[in-house]
């Protein structure tokens, strides 16, 4: 491999996200524009799986996002830099990572909701593999985390749909957006019934929910909003 060159920190009180730029519902972006520092960031943007992927010169785990701050630090995870973005609310009641007994229900939606948007991103990344490069039980696995990560959701509505704007619901709409936006499971077929996969079959509470909070600003923020263009081809 060769030998990445590490980056120069951003300027003071500036902060450099690496993402793919991705129209879907992207949390960091969601979580900057919560806590009011979407004009602290500057973006670069990455296509992961092409050769010199610029994520390599900021992260050794290949992964994106990461947020490197103005004093050199790379913060590797999506989930601890929204937590680092949402600390820079200048309003604590406001943050998304809420304190005290309101903490642990809203870290476990966004995990929940975060595995759902793995399992999704995983097989959209089998659909564009040669079929003989697929690994079958790989797929079912991740296959079954979707379909049971919406069922775990749908039980669990009637908790997380009324309670005030926090990182578990960002993490919920990412996922629910990534599925419809990449819709791995038509795509693969794993099993007939596939072809007419719709999860908002079946989910009606989920559906009530999302339907409802979908047009929340920072959800519908799209990184062609600020005037950066994504890997992908087509805009929302």
């Amino acid at each position: 491999m060769t030998q990445t060159k590490k980056p120069a920190p951003p300027a003071p009180g500036r902060m450099t996200l690496v993402f793919s730029g991705n129209n879907y519902i992207h949390k960091a972006l969601v979580v900057a524009a919560e806590a009011g520092v979407l004009d602290r960031l500057d973006f670069v943007v990455n296509n992961p799986i092409v050769e010199g992927a610029a994520i390599w010169d900021y992260s050794p785990l290949g992964r994106h996002p990461v947020l490197q701050l103005d004093d050199g630090l790379v913060l590797y995870s999506g989930l601890i830099l929204c937590e680092y973005l949402d600390s820079l609310n200048p309003d604590p009641a406001k943050r998304l990572y809420p304190q005290g007994a309101a903490r642990w229900p809203a870290l476990t939606f966004m995990v929940l909701g975060d595995g759902l948007f793995d399992a999704v991103s995983a097989l959209s990344t089998d659909t564009q593999r040669p079929a003989s490069e697929r690994k079958t039980v790989e797929m079912l696995r991740n296959r079954q985390r979707i379909f049971a990560s919406l069922d775990q959701l749908e039980a669990d509505a009637s908790r997380f749909a009324d309670q005030p704007f926090h990182i578990g619901h960002a993490c919920i709409a990412g996922g629910l957006s990534f599925l419809d936006r990449r819709g791995p499971l038509q795509k693969l077929l794993l099993e007939p019934s596939d072809a007419s996969f719709d999860w908002r079959s079946g989910h009606p509470r989920l559906l009530a929910w999302y339907d409802k909070i979908k047009d929340r600003p920072s959800l519908k923020l799209r990184p062609h909003d600020l005037g950066v263009v994504g890997t992908e081809k087509k805009k929302d």
